[in-house]
């Protein structure tokens, strides 16, 4: 299985099966924090969702379109890192992310966005990873900027969460960038 060591007590792991009773138990202690930012957590969730929802990711890594994976930390999974839209010929991806609310402000999660930006970019040789977030999603705005990610715009009225219209902050990162910025040093 894939996994990826961010440090000796974090890892990317490859999105398995057996994980859907640890992303079932996240969402239950989560729902609250997800529903700010996301449409799929429902109140009428169960752990056969998340199994789907896994095997979806399985099959989309099989077609090339993504790669999804869980964020662990001292064996516990924490939270969830992926890359969708994955475009091939063009050279991108979209980046998501989000982590449990317990281990939120702890840096946790810009260190694991910067690992799996190197392996895009060293591994997969993309040229170029998208975030795209709600404007007043705070806390994801300021992993992009730390990790210096640029801002492209504003997608005004993107999406509907939960009936709350939210515009949209699009970041993005080149190859070129990431590899004069912080090829050198690490922000871990």
């Amino acid at each position: 299985m894939f996994s990826l060591p961010v440090n000796q007590h974090l890892c990317i792991v490859f999105m398995h099966q057996y994980f859907k009773q640890d992303f079932y138990q996240l969402y239950i202690s989560n729902r609250a924090e997800l529903r700010l930012w996301h449409n799929w957590p429902k109140d009428n969730l169960n752990e056969e969702y998340f199994l789907q929802l896994i095997n979806q990711s399985l099959n989309e890594y099989a077609l090339g379109t993504s790669l999804q994976c869980a964020v662990s930390f001292k064996g516990q999974i924490i939270g969830y890192i992926g890359l969708t839209k994955m475009d091939y010929i063009l050279g991108k991806a979209e980046l998501g992310y989000w982590i449990s609310a317990g281990y939120q402000g702890r840096g946790i999660m810009t260190m694991v966005c910067e690992k799996m930006i190197e392996f895009s970019f060293d591994f997969l040789k993309l040229n170029k990873i998208e975030i795209s977030l709600a404007t007043d999603n705070i806390g994801s705005r300021k992993i992009c900027e730390t990790l210096q990610f640029q801002l492209e715009g504003i997608q005004i009225r993107a999406e509907s969460i939960n009936g709350n219209v939210v515009n949209h902050a699009r970041y993005f990162l080149l190859r070129n960038q990431y590899q004069s910025i912080y090829k050198n040093h690490t922000l871990a």
